[in-house]
């Protein structure tokens, strides 16, 4: 099992370097960023938010040597017509928010583990200028010293966009455990768009809180992604979208 997982996180990193077709490397409110367009005109877009230390390594065509989970499933994306866009630095989302709310709309953020914080931070903070909705999957709830600041330490009460929750219920990663998300669920207002889908895998990772393991979705990524997919496509009718604001495909 330890070899099979060895050669398949060598596998995804390989992957993780190519530099997709369709991709423009920019410098977008002072950190690098790499915007991915799918083959026909984009039918919203999705901002990637990595767990970890939830900074990346972009080069020149866009690579990059994470095997982080949402950066793993990327093209799932841009397959299904959203452009895709992943930064070097998620502190400030603002301006790549803008960005591609000039591509295509609506705006969501994609957020895994310690990303988790960020895109649920990043909406109560922003508010009409935030993302148009938000999927937050293996959230972090308990703080630690390797998961210091976490989704539960966000006033939800602030966000006032469509919300989907996804976890294993075989994480095994202390800061993301299964039961912490009906409590942090409740927190939101009274009416508010917010979802939960639950899946299930078993593997014996190193590292419970890594990317390559149930809290990273090993093996099921094919169907979180289609779930996730079928949430944006339910929240990214013609009335979400503003089609007057796009602008050119920057390949092009």
């Amino acid at each position: 099992m330890r070899s099979a997982l060895r050669t398949l996180a060598a596998l995804c990193a390989a992957f993780a370097l190519l530099g997709a077709a369709g991709t423009t490397v920019d410098t977008i409110g002072g950190t690098r960023a790499a915007i991915v367009m799918p083959d026909a005109s984009p039918v919203g877009s999705v901002i990637l938010v990595p767990g970890g230390s939830t900074l990346l390594r972009i080069d020149a065509v866009g690579g990059t040597p994470s095997d982080n989970f949402v950066i793993r499933v990327r093209s799932a994306f841009t397959d299904a017509g959203y452009a895709i866009a992943y930064v070097e630095d998620p502190g400030d989302l603002r301006p790549v928010i803008a960005r591609m709310r000039r591509i295509a709309r609506p705006v969501f953020l994609l957020a895994t583990s310690n990303g988790t914080a960020v895109a649920a931070a990043t909406t109560a903070r922003l508010g009409d200028d935030g993302p148009d909705g938000i999927v937050l999957t293996s959230t972090v709830t308990i703080a630690s010293r390797r998961f210091g600041y976490t989704a539960a330490s966000v006033d939800v009460s602030r966000i006032h966009v469509p919300v989907l929750f996804v976890h294993n219920r075989n994480d095994g990663c202390s800061a993301s455990p299964p039961a912490g998300i009906a409590p942090l669920m409740a927190r939101f207002p009274a009416g508010s768009d917010v979802t939960r889908s639950d899946f299930s895998s078993e593997t014996t990772p190193n590292d419970p809180c890594g990317p390559l393991s149930p809290h990273g979705y090993l093996g099921i990524e094919d169907d979180v992604t289609a779930t996730i997919l079928s949430w944006m496509r339910a929240h990214s009718g013609p009335a979400k979208r503003d089609a007057a604001s796009r602008e050119p495909n920057p390949n092009g």
